[in-house]
């Protein structure tokens, strides 16, 4: 156990656990539609229980909360760990109701480990606050319908894909949503949409063209996909399958890893309130991407359509059309589908954001505690091993229906994983490569074709610089200071 205490570890796993279980049929979910489906829910959920966790504690504690939901009565001076695990369940209860089969006992079961711990006063505060934090969002349903946009059929917008012509539209009136703490971030479009139709395609967007046609293609073998970059498309999936859930689930389980590593070469090198600072932090941040993104990839100027559509239905000025072009796809783990596209315009990349958002801020705060560094270019030292869900041996391929292999990566630093899980989009051929990073050139100061080698070469075009700027507000909100953020050079 490194990350709080037990008792609170706890109820972080268990909101993982929340997501893993709300995307997979099991008896404790009772039905197969599950209550926050979907990356931007997911993220909404997280944001909100870490959220609560964080803030009853820190009430309790006497310490300053992080969102801006004053409804305290009765947690100051009380026991920090009940009222945190008390409004973080109750918080799980309200969100994902079809759950509480599972949270239910859980409660129980965290209350037998600490010794009959919870009842009384400090657990209906704690309740009553995560109740409280809950109810930040209740227009969230709303929000979160589907279907909120019609297409057009105009170059660049979004639709559905040919090979999937009854998808629905996912998260049209997201960006609507009220956000945790962030601000919007000013963000430019991508570059086939700077200007009307070209003649002829820019330069760069002809430049993403060509390497999504070559290397998301989906016959293995028939483009130019090397091994390696299809394992990295797969490793960072995590597209809604059941067992994996969500990608804000994938991030955190990177910084819980991390976390845990640094916790094993310097024992007590974080107390336990710094530690569920950045927890919180790193889901409130994931929240608040989620609305930011989902914004963008809805807007009139920002909007971008998916590659099966923009390939395959390519006219003048958009690359030239290949007709039968499908997508490797998303990974449809323990399921049965190929050559799938996600449910939402292209524009940015809610793999790219939401990556960047958590490892930026992962980063930022071990540096500003001292237990990182960064090279003048931005570079991170924190090097860590990972094994994805996509990869642990037991999920199975949807092509082969046997379980893929058990796959251990490295990484060299936080800020490789940001390129890999960014670039990871591209090998499966969902994304074009400025949906989630791009290099800054003298002829495209916003951002070019290719792939920074470091954090100074970071365009603005991309939902990796996106992602960083959110990052950058919930950590000088955690107290980070500006020079290390500036010095992570992805502060601008």
């Amino acid at each position: 156990m490194t990350v709080g205490s037990e008792s609170l570890r706890y109820w972080i796993d268990m909101t993982l656990e929340c997501i893993r279980r709300d995307h997979t049929n099991t008896p404790c979910s009772m039905l197969s539609v599950g209550d926050q489906r979907g990356p931007f829910l997911s993220a909404r959920a997280v944001g909100l229980a870490l959220g609560a966790l964080h803030d009853a504690h820190a009430f309790a504690a006497g310490r300053p909360p992080l969102l801006a939901i004053a409804a305290s009565a009765g947690l100051a001076g009380a026991d920090p760990t009940i009222a945190a695990a008390a409004a973080c369940h109750q918080l799980l209860l309200l969100r994902y109701p079809k759950q509480a089969r599972m949270l239910t006992p859980a409660w129980r079961n965290w209350e037998e480990l600490h010794a009959g711990a919870g009842g009384g006063g400090v657990e209906m505060a704690g309740r009553l606050f995560g109740a409280a934090v809950h109810a930040f969002g209740v227009g969230d349903p709303m929000d979160a319908m589907p279907d909120k946009y019609t297409p057009t059929g105009q170059d660049y917008t979004h639709a559905a894909p040919p090979n999937e012509p009854g998808q629905r539209f996912a998260g049209a009136n997201w960006g609507n949503a009220p956000p945790l703490i962030a601000t919007r971030v000013a963000f430019p479009p991508p570059p086939g949409r700077i200007s009307a139709i070209q003649v002829a395609p820019t330069a760069h967007f002809q430049a993403d063209f060509d390497k999504v046609v070559g290397k998301g293609i989906d016959q293995r073998g028939a483009g130019t996909r090397t091994y390696e970059e299809e394992l990295t498309g797969i490793y960072w999936g995590y597209d809604g399958p059941p067992e994996l859930g969500t990608p804000p689930r994938l991030y955190l389980q990177v910084v819980l890893g991390v976390l845990d590593a640094v916790e094993a070469a310097k024992r007590g090198a974080l107390t336990t309130a710094e530690e569920l600072q950045l927890i919180a932090g790193v889901g409130i941040a994931l929240a608040d991407a989620g609305i930011d993104a989902w914004h963008y990839k809805y807007s009139p100027k920002h909007m971008m359509w998916r590659p099966v559509v923009g390939i395959r239905g390519a006219v003048t000025g958009n690359g030239t059309a290949i007709p039968g072009w499908l997508p490797l796809g998303r990974p449809d783990t323990n399921g049965l589908g190929q050559t799938l596209t996600p449910d939402f315009p292209a524009y940015p990349s809610g793999h790219a954001t939401f990556g960047a958002t958590a490892f930026q801020l992962l980063r930022l705060f071990l540096v500003h505690k001292g237990l990182a560094k960064f090279d003048p270019q931005g570079v991170d030292n924190v090097d860590f091993d990972f094994v994805s869900d996509e990869y642990n041996g037991r999920n199975t391929d949807p092509r082969t229906q046997r379980p893929r292999e058990l796959v251990t990566r490295r990484h060299s630093s936080l800020w490789q994983a940001i390129v890999d899980n960014s670039v990871s989009r591209v090998y499966l051929g969902v994304h074009w490569q400025f949906d989630g990073i791009t290099t800054k050139t003298a002829a495209e100061p916003d951002g070019g074709f290719g792939i920074p080698s470091t954090p100074d070469q970071v365009g603005k075009i991309g939902g990796v610089w996106l992602g960083a700027q959110i990052a950058n507000q919930i950590a000088a909100k955690i107290g980070v200071s500006a020079s290390v953020i500036n010095k992570s050079r992805l502060d601008q």
